[in-house]
């Protein structure tokens, strides 16, 4: 049966105790927090409820509220006797919005159907559900054949598997040696790059062996390190778990992985969060839980949609978890960690502009002829420096002024070039701040005409006020005495003014006012340099 798992409360579960937790599923869970908080404590609950035999082991109270189907309804009013045993379920309120709940009894409450934990009717609902999990502590050696695909959770079966798919006639070996090698090249590229993949079997024993070529030299995987073995491990479950037990990408399926950053170099553990989250959004019904330590992790996945950060605390034996949905959320979180906010929660460049219009124009022309999978709050972020408050800036090492690259070294700026003719001159503060970030290689945007309202087209404004301009403001003409007859008091109104037009600015020549699109591509490919995501 189909349903969405909408909420899932749990109590008395280890260290959970006192008040319900609640948890809502996203397409990306992470979980931050200490050694022995709780954070595996969490995955154990969403992996319960695919395997209704995890409470004959373990006590937990657990609601698990779900938007259902009809053929949920149906076979609930078609198997009423089923139901009924030493618990009698009365089907007799209306079941609005489709909404159940399986709890601990088998009871009905309200417009809420509920079934007993041990009752083997709920393994209709839930067991079909792909849960897929590696530990924290987790390996890969030779291995004797076996004709099962299992996986396990600590990394048995690796061998055995590839082993398999590689030497069984029924099985595609692309899947290794396409699919899983390819992958596992997208994330370790530059460091290591492996031509092929095999198995042997060890001399004077049962057990086989995997191989990795990188060129004409061949190495043990058992013998490699432990990094490389944890990728080769997530892939196995992404790729091919998911492919041997043909997965229905029409139903919800769940990866648990944890502590993946383990032995695991700050470059490789960014190519490989990023693996992930692209692989999520390539597949609409995985759900993907990582518990984790890292930086890494947790600055991959801020600010990114469909994504929630957990922090789960211990205190006094009890376990607790918050989402970090706030900026004191994040501090506290920096603590428990003991890292430094400078090291998290930090956009990876700065373009610094005068004033918060300015940021509505750039932001358009980025989402337009800019890489569109560039985000603001990660991957850029916007600073004010406030007209005359520029002079008070630098981006050299003097104690007389503010070095811009103290806040990030990763910097742009546009400034209004402020020319009233072809003849006009750039101050002398301008002059030094472009001087200063050409020579360190960083771009200083110094606009074409009087100020950027300048690069705005016609058009855009015409279609936001139904105004009947007929020509672009001239390049060095003054911005406001232009747009006089359409926005009086402009000055007074620039930021509104832009939030207004803006929507308006289409990707075509017209608006592609004296060359504004080149600076953009430009900006655009400095951002992307900031964030570099390396590509075979």
């Amino acid at each position: 049966m189909k349903f969405t798992i909408k909420e899932i409360r749990f109590k008395d579960y280890k260290s959970f105790k006192g008040d319900y937790i609640s948890l809502k599923p996203e397409k990306f869970t992470l979980l931050i927090g200490r050694n022995n908080c709780g954070k595996s404590s969490i995955i154990d609950v969403f992996e319960s409820i695919t395997s209704p035999s995890f409470f004959n082991k373990h006590k937990c109270d657990i609601y698990i509220d779900t938007y259902g189907t009809q053929e949920l309804y149906d076979y609930i009013n078609t198997n009423k006797d089923d139901l009924e045993g030493d618990n009698t379920v009365k089907l007799e309120t209306s079941f609005s919005n489709q909404k159940y709940r399986f709890n601990s009894n088998i009871v009905l409450e309200n417009d809420m159907i509920s079934f007993s934990s041990n009752s083997h009717r709920l393994d209709y609902f839930l067991e079909n559900i792909p849960f897929r999990r590696l530990n924290a502590d987790r390996d890969i050696v030779p291995e004797p054949y076996n004709s099962d695909y299992h996986l396990d959770e600590n990394g048995n079966g690796a061998c055995n598997l590839i082993n398999q798919i590689l030497t069984k006639e029924q099985l595609p070996e692309k899947l290794i040696q396409k699919d899983l090698l390819g992958a596992l090249n997208e994330i370790m590229y530059p460091d290591s790059k492996f031509d092929g993949i095999t198995v042997q079997k060890t001399a004077g024993s049962d057990n086989w062996e995997v191989y990795l070529y990188e060129g004409d030299d061949r190495y043990a995987l058992s013998k490699m390190g432990s990094g490389l073995k944890t990728i080769i491990l997530v892939l196995l479950n992404l790729l091919i778990i998911p492919e041997i037990n043909k997965y229905n990408d029409e139903q919800i399926h769940f990866f648990a992985f944890e502590e993946l950053e383990n032995n695991l170099h700050p470059a490789l553990q960014r190519r490989l969060f990023d693996y992930l989250f692209q692989y999520g959004k390539d597949h609409p019904n995985a759900y993907i839980f990582l518990t984790t330590h890292s930086h890494i992790a947790i600055n991959t996945f801020a600010n990114k949609p469909d994504t929630q950060i957990l922090h789960v605390k211990k205190e006094n034996g009890i376990s607790t978890m918050d989402q970090i949905d706030s900026f004191i959320s994040k501090t506290h979180v920096l603590e428990d960690l003991d890292v430094r906010a400078s090291d998290i929660f930090q956009s990876n460049g700065i373009i610094w502009v005068e004033g918060p219009s300015d940021r509505v124009y750039i932001k358009r022309w980025l989402e337009i002829w800019g890489d569109k999978n560039l985000i603001e709050g990660s991957d850029y972020q916007f600073l004010y420096y406030g007209g005359r408050l520029l002079s008070h800036y630098t981006t050299e090492e003097t104690e007389d002024l503010i070095n811009i690259l103290s806040t990030n070294i990763n910097a742009a700026i546009v400034i209004d070039s402020d020319k009233r003719s072809k003849q006009g001159h750039i101050n002398d503060t301008k002059k030094r701040i472009q001087k200063e970030f050409e020579e360190k290689g960083m771009l200083c945007w110094i606009t074409k005409g009087k100020e950027i309202e300048n690069y705005l087209p016609y058009g855009a404004i015409n279609s936001a006020y139904s105004s009947k301009l007929k020509t672009n403001c001239k390049q060095y003409e003054l911005f406001p005495d232009y747009i006089e007859s359409v926005c009086q008091n402009f000055s007074g109104k620039k930021v509104e003014f832009a939030k207004k037009v803006s929507p308006y600015i289409l990707d075509n020549d017209v608006s592609n006012v004296l060359g504004v699109k080149e600076m953009i591509i430009e900006l655009s490919e400095k951002i992307k340099k900031w964030n570099p995501k390396i590509h075979l």
